[in-house]
């Protein structure tokens, strides 16, 4: 059953284009109606990221997004805290460099949950891959003042991804829809965008408009 599971959810993380970051202290409004703005405009999968959150607050919020998220049918991803994940039922869990093992967090949230590892080179994209993961993130594709202590990886880092990596690959890092088309040709078919979003005066239209390009584009490859 578990085995079941586990590919339907990995199926589904397969079919993400759109992959949207929520952080309160980015965001323009609450973050509940960013959540519903975003589910709108197209994301296919949303990510609840908040680094000195309380886990009390936390969890009230992580409850909120997993009642949205089922009714919209949208991929519900906790970033780091797997306790809380595993509490609130989430799809799963996005983990870094320097978070919890991928091991220990699939032993905790078991098989039929995606797991997502942060990734900075190719070296750290193979391991993750080999170790399990459902799907990794690579960047800053470009520099990015919320990972100002990671170099950009640059658009040749994605096309070795893509040459390589066999596991659904999300580039991540300063990506808006100036320079969006670059990463498009690099290979990539998912795309996690944080403040050009978020930060958006209108965050339906940029969801949008991220959406239908990642669409267009997927229409033409293989």
């Amino acid at each position: 059953m578990a085995e079941t599971r586990k590919h339907r959810f990995f199926k589904n993380f397969s079919d993400v284009k759109l992959y949207v970051i929520i952080s309160s202290h980015l965001a323009k409004k609450p973050v509940l109606e960013i959540l519903q703005d975003v589910i709108e405009g197209g994301a296919d999968a949303v990510q609840l990221r908040e680094k000195t959150m309380p886990d009390r607050e936390f969890l009230i919020m992580a409850r909120e997004f997993k009642k949205i998220t089922t009714q919209s049918k949208t991929i519900f991803i906790v970033n780091d805290r797997a306790e809380i994940a595993k509490e609130v039922d989430a799809d799963g869990l996005h983990i870094g460099q320097s978070d919890l093992d991928i091991h220990v967090a699939r032993k905790m949230l078991g098989y039929d949950k995606i797991i997502g590892v942060s990734t900075h080179n190719i070296l750290q994209a193979r391991k993750a891959q080999k170790g399990g993961a459902d799907y990794i993130g690579i960047g800053p594709v470009f520099f990015t003042a919320t990972k100002d202590y990671e170099p950009p990886v640059g658009l040749d880092c994605l096309k070795q991804v893509n040459r390589e990596i066999a596991i659904p690959f999300v580039a991540i890092g300063a990506i808006n829809l100036g320079n969006i088309h670059d990463v498009l040709h690099a290979g990539v078919k998912r795309v996690a965008i944080c403040s050009a979003i978020i930060c958006s005066d209108n965050v339906i239209d940029a969801t949008r408009s991220f959406k239908k390009l990642l669409s267009i584009h997927t229409e033409f490859l293989p």
